[in-house]
């Protein structure tokens, strides 16, 4: 979002080829409004809370402003550059204001400030005769539904894309990002789709990392939907030559706000339908939601409303607050947000805003017919580490209270909408708990061991088993009734993965109720740490007929045997010196693991 090219742009619903005279109109009222939109003179490209950007076939200079009297001759856009005026000398300008500039064809954005590029094609107002319900008190299947959003789940979810290192629009990060997401929904029981596009930027043109989008279909009404999206793709101008672009509150705290509603809402039956989106080019210029709000238009999607989620984790001052930015033509889903807020937390902050510095994804739903919203940090106010290599959870996402805090009315305004089905609240559970990997630690092997912890206590049914998924695709089991010891680690799981290699994985809690909660998803390496030697000085002899001397240190130990398919075929708890016996195991390779008070060893052992 914010401080860099921002555009409208993507599939083109209506492009214009009549020639006339690029202009600006001023209005004040939606009335106004829709008299510019309505004028058989003008096609109107893009508009603000205060001025129209027009094709005029014939120019009026009582009304109008000239920019450019051949619209569009020569180039794809106009870019509208945010810049103060001292600094505008550095444009070569058509048209300028006090706080910015009009260019013609794209151009970087002044420093990180925010910029417009206004493409030749037609946009759309959205209609006013939506009607959003007025809401007067708690639902108590939604207060449930909030009372469930995790601090700690969305904090992994913002980890995990920080831990990508850049998310440019066009690079491989960028992609697994988006499989990634894709992945987390699949999980969900969403509809998934990636959908594809092409973004022909200020830098250059290609195939983006796809849009995810993910419907939670409506038991009564699925051909009516309420949506909520976020860009997941990050920038910085470090990036431009290979430095970091982590982008933790922009906008990895937006799709985590996104996803944590999915987890939640999804347990749950609605009337109408719930679109979830995570949109790929947003700091291009808005691409991944054009080329999505473009299409529902083409389609005929009947879109209530949307709710935009982009930067929520940096905390100005002590009071947590919400700024809404949202064109005043679009005022009815303003005042419901702001409704919702009033009664599910009376003692938050909410204000509508105009901002002026750059722009978010609501804008493509907009310009498409749609009512849309944008809850802000702070817009005058908001992170000073966005677009920068200091994007980072710490000093750039500073509250994950606040982001719970967005994610809840983010949940809140969908589930009013969508209108909950049945008198009691869905089954919901928790996911399990510091979930981690191991890497391996033996020459010539590579071992993983998993390791997680209990859920939170709170979930409607009793934990039953954990799934292992290794690259989406179930690879194991540990059931609850046999995972008895609970040490240092916890819970564990073994695998083997190729030296060199990687894959993600997470784990998946299941409970007796069928609910299902994932963790969050973690990267395992085939490497090699250490030298195979190291291993042997507590275990001898090695080679052995499948008797093995252990001199693991002071204390009592566990020690568990697996074989090369991770099946543990042994595990006793013994002292520091003591005999392992594999006698009955067939010849092979075993990996030995010994876990003592807050300490553990690993060996490969051969049995032959």
């Amino acid at each position: 979002m914010k401080k860099t090219l921002l555009t409208l742009v993507a599939l083109v619903l209506s492009v214009v080829t009549m020639a006339g005279n690029f202009v600006v109109l001023p209005y004040s009222g939606r009335a106004e409004l829709e008299k510019h939109f309505s004028d058989p003179n003008l096609t109107v490209h893009f508009y603000t809370n205060s001025e129209v950007f027009a094709t005029a076939e014939r120019f009026n200079a009582a009304s109008m402003v000239m920019v450019d009297e051949n619209a569009f001759s020569g180039n794809g856009c106009y870019t509208l550059v945010y810049c103060p005026k001292s600094q505008q000398q550095q444009f070569d300008a058509l048209f300028s204001t006090q706080d910015y500039v009009i260019v013609k064809g794209a151009t970087m954005p002044y420093k990180n400030d925010g910029a417009v590029a206004i493409f030749n094609k037609k946009a759309t107002l959205p209609r006013l005769t939506r009607d959003f319900p007025v809401v007067t008190e708690e639902d108590p299947r939604i207060r449930e539904m909030l009372n469930q959003v995790s601090m700690d789940s969305i904090e992994a979810i913002v980890q995990h894309l920080q831990d990508y290192d850049n998310r440019f629009w066009n690079s491989d990060n960028a992609f697994a990002a988006s499989d990634w997401i894709a992945s987390r929904m699949q999980a969900l029981g969403l509809e998934v789709e990636q959908q594809q596009f092409t973004a022909n930027t200020w830098m250059g043109s290609g195939q983006a990392a796809p849009n995810v989008i993910g419907i939670q279909r409506g038991t009564l009404y699925p051909d009516t939907y309420v949506v909520c999206g976020s860009h997941f793709d990050s920038f910085s101008f470090e990036a431009l030559s290979g430095g970091l672009a982590p982008g933790a509150d922009d906008n990895a705290t937006g799709v985590a706000a996104v996803l944590e509603s999915a987890r939640i809402m999804t347990k749950y039956e609605f009337e109408y339908s719930i679109v979830y989106c995570a949109y790929g080019c947003e700091e291009m210029g808005l691409y991944g939601s054009e080329a999505y709000a473009s299409r529902c238009q083409q389609q005929g999607m009947d879109i209530i409303g949307y709710f935009n989620n982009d930067m929520n984790g940096y905390l100005y001052g002590e009071q947590i607050h919400i700024d809404c930015i949202y064109p005043n033509a679009v005022e009815p889903i303003g005042t419901y947000y702001m409704n919702v807020g009033s009664v599910y937390y009376p003692e938050l902050p909410i204000r509508h805003v105009n901002f002026t510095q750059g722009d978010s994804d609501h804008t493509s739903f907009n310009n498409h017919g749609y009512m849309g919203i944008y809850p802000f940090e702070d817009y005058q106010n908001y992170s000073p580490h966005i677009h920068t290599v200091n994007d980072l959870i710490g000093n750039s996402v500073n509250s994950f209270e606040m982001s719970r805090q967005y994610c809840q009315m983010n949940i809140a305004c969908l589930a009013e909408i969508a209108s909950p089905m049945g008198e009691t609240p869905q089954v919901y559970c928790n996911p399990v708990r510091d979930f981690d990997i191991e890497l391996p630690v033996l020459k010539d092997t590579s071992p993983l061991w998993l390791h997680w912890k209990s859920p939170e206590e709170g979930s409607t049914g009793e934990i039953e088993r954990f799934d292992v998924y290794r690259d989406n695709v179930v690879i194991g089991a540990v059931d609850w009734a046999d995972s008895t010891y609970l040490g240092y680690w916890g819970y564990e799981f073994m695998d083997t993965i190729t030296i060199g290699a990687e894959a993600e994985y997470f784990i998946m809690a299941v409970y007796s109720d069928g609910c299902k909660a994932p963790s969050q998803t973690e990267i395992g390496y085939g490497i090699t740490a250490v030298e195979e030697s190291e291993s042997h000085v507590f275990v001898y002899p090695n080679p052995s007929n499948g008797t093995f001397n252990l001199n693991l240190g002071e204390g009592q130990w566990n020690v568990e045997v697996y074989d090369i398919m991770g099946r543990k075929v042994y595990e006793n708890q013994c002292d520091g010196r003591s005999t392992l016996d594999l006698e009955q195991c067939p010849k092979g390779v075993y990996f030995l693991k010994a876990t003592g008070e807050n300490k553990g060893m690993t060996a490969k052992v051969v049995v032959q």
